[in-house]
């Protein structure tokens, strides 16, 4: 029998409630060392269960699972059971402890108690409110940008190529020597059918860059880059449209089609804000201002166009401050001031000299969106630049780090039709792509004239770079986002 008036020797609750936190079971050693060995066995056993399951697991089926609601919300749940659990088996040993115990003051709590129990709610609550906080701003993030409920692909209208002779004759094979009879022996094989996108051979997606405003009606896409991935390779190719180009054409048969047979009148930025004005041209689907510029892209490029993702000017602005701004060599003097994009906000003053400069999110919106002394066509190697700059010069831990509030803005300025339940597909084939391989075309002059846009040679060209036959003239103002050497 315990003498009550003798306290016990041996580690204090709150000692033993932190250990068993840490690890369920530690805790209990000395106290309940059957309770003890139970819960350390099951504790290791599980998370030994876990952890191998997960480092056997590819990048591309974790990244997968990232994108998946039901895994994210089981995550959640169990990030939430698991932090019930370690707190019950920390209370069940504090009060196994506190029983044998006959603390001084009881009742009291001193000062060293309290610093022992923030510890202790430390441990036990900062790792799950880490990965509820991360589960819960993808959730957030898939459910608001990826909300489409309908898409639809655009298949361009078949048209005559006008191409090089190269283009329109093909290769004649080499001669092969007789194939040998087969043996009797041999065991037939099957050759595994190409891998496609619907049906389509590749997946192309608009990539848009909108100038929307406070004070405009409409989005102007004055940054259009429509991305090509051949479904079953891998192999990317990138074109970047200029914005000014006039009289782009829509697929036979459409309203836009019959109401301009000559091509729309205005600019291509122009597009998207007529699928806004004018929805009944383009008629049956959930998002007409989409559905405008992916039928002006996919009749201008030959290619079906399958989806569109659009960011704004402030969406830019905000992702660009979130990691401190960005390093970008200058290649032109630029002198510009450009107008505010928030309702009372300053005007952007742009005002550098060729060479290094480090830009906050505003200065580098005015250096992309500036066209005084220069043209639309520097301005978009520019954008391309600044996009560049951003992705490269930011580590993964660091976009890690700052994942929830990069979701967050990310969730209020990117719109897309992709529908959530195509995503898991779109980023298994995405790690296919060799980065480094990826073909860029600018339709810039004196290749392609300023102007209407020239849809038989845009096709050529098209066809060209996805045969991997670009010439180095339209690719060669990607070497001027880097310092001279």
């Amino acid at each position: 029998m315990v003498n009550p008036r003798r306290e016990v020797r041996g580690r204090h609750p709150l000692t033993a409630a932190a250990l068993s936190a840490v690890l369920p079971g530690f805790g209990h050693f000395g106290y309940n060392n059957r309770r003890a060995y139970a819960l350390i066995i099951t504790s290791v056993a599980a998370m030994t269960a876990a952890v191998a399951y997960v480092s056997t697991r590819s990048a591309t089926t974790l990244l997968i699972w990232s994108v998946s609601p039901t895994r994210l919300r089981l995550v959640i749940i169990g990030a939430v059971v698991l932090l019930l659990l370690r707190v019950a088996v920390a209370v069940d040993v504090y009060m196994t402890v506190s029983k044998m115990r006959l603390l001084k003051d009881q009742g009291v709590l001193r000062l060293w108690s309290v610093v022992r129990i923030a510890a202790l709610s430390a441990i036990v609550l900062v790792p799950h409110a880490l990965v509820i906080q991360y589960a819960s701003a993808q959730l957030r993030l898939l459910t608001r940008v990826f909300a489409a409920a309908e898409t639809r692909a655009v298949t361009p209208s078949p048209v005559v190529r006008v191409t090089v002779s190269e283009a329109a004759v093909p290769t004649p094979a080499a001669p092969s020597a007789p194939t040998p009879a087969p043996s009797p022996d041999s065991v037939p094989t099957t050759e595994a059918l190409p891998q496609t996108w619907d049906g389509a051979e590749r997946l192309t997606v608009a990539l848009l860059g909108g100038d929307g405003g406070f004070d405009r009606t409409g989005v102007r896409t004055d940054t259009i880059i429509v991305v090509s991935i051949d479904a079953d390779t891998g192999a990317a190719a990138a074109f970047n449209v200029p914005r000014n180009w006039r009289h782009l054409t829509f697929p036979d048969g459409t309203p836009a089609a019959l109401r301009w047979p000559d091509g729309y009148p205005e600019i291509a930025n122009e597009i998207h804000g007529l699928g806004q004005r004018s929805p009944e041209l383009f008629p049956d689907v959930e998002d007409p201002a989409g559905h405008a510029i992916k039928s002006a892209l996919a009749e201008l490029t030959g290619l079906p166009i399958q989806y569109y993702v659009l960011i704004d000017m402030q969406g830019l602005v905000k992702a660009i401050d979130l990691f401190g701004g960005i390093d970008v060599y200058v290649t032109e003097a630029i002198n510009d001031r450009i107008r505010p994009i928030t309702e009372g906000g300053s005007p952007i003053d742009i005002v550098v000299e060729p060479g290094e400069h480090h830009f906050d999110g505003l200065t580098a919106l005015g250096y992309v969106r500036s066209r005084r002394g220069s043209s639309d066509y520097h301005r978009m190697t520019r954008q391309r630049c600044v996009v560049e700059a951003l992705i490269d010069q930011n580590s993964p831990l660091e976009m890690l780090l700052k994942y929830p509030a990069l979701s967050d803005t990310v969730s209020k300025h990117v719109h897309t039709d992709i529908p959530l339940d195509r995503l898991d597909e779109m980023l298994a084939l995405s790690r296919t792509v060799d980065t480094s391989r990826i073909v860029t075309v600018n339709f810039i002059p004196p290749e392609f004239p300023r102007g209407s846009a020239p849809t038989a040679k845009v096709r050529a060209a098209v066809a060209q770079a996805l045969r991997g036959t670009t010439e180095e003239a339209n690719v060669s103002l990607a070497e001027s986002c880097r310092a001279p050497t």
